[in-house]
């Protein structure tokens, strides 16, 4: 039979969280430099927009805790190997914490820390950069 049994099946949900994270995450980031270019050419960014960068952003965050935490059951209990033995699941973690730094500098610029927007801005940019390689990592684990 050519068809998708369940299990292989259920392999698939945790990339495709991920996949569907990363969009969300490009997308907050692309918002995130309308603001800032915004911000350099001394204009007034669009209120609207900061709202929606801000709302994508916490989104992506509740977004990669999530599919963090569904990767190792997905290994342990659908593939059969061990939750955290592999090089995706360092760099899972590393991405994370880069996530949540991201987050927690957004949040003091959010309330007026002007100091916290390098942080901010570095964050987010190796949390892209360390997602994207999670992700490369992870094809090797696939089905």
């Amino acid at each position: 039979m050519g068809g998708l049994d369940a299990g292989r099946g259920l392999a698939f949900i945790h990339p495709l969280w991920m996949v569907l994270t990363l969009v969300f995450a490009f997308s907050t980031a692309r918002m995130g430099l309308r603001l800032r270019r915004a911000r350099i050419r001394r204009e007034v960014p669009q209120p609207a927009l900061r709202v929606r960068h801000l709302r994508f952003g916490k989104a992506t965050i509740s977004m990669v805790v999530v599919g963090f935490a569904a990767g190792p059951p997905s290994m342990i209990f659908v593939r059969e190997q061990a939750g955290f033995d592999s090089f995706h699941a360092i760099l899972g973690l590393i991405t994370l914490g880069l996530h949540l730094w991201t987050g927690w500098s957004g949040r003091a610029l959010a309330r007026g820390r002007a100091e916290a927007r390098d942080v901010h801005r570095i964050a987010a940019a190796a949390a892209l950069a360390t997602s994207m390689l999670a992700a490369v990592a992870g094809f090797g684990l696939l089905p």
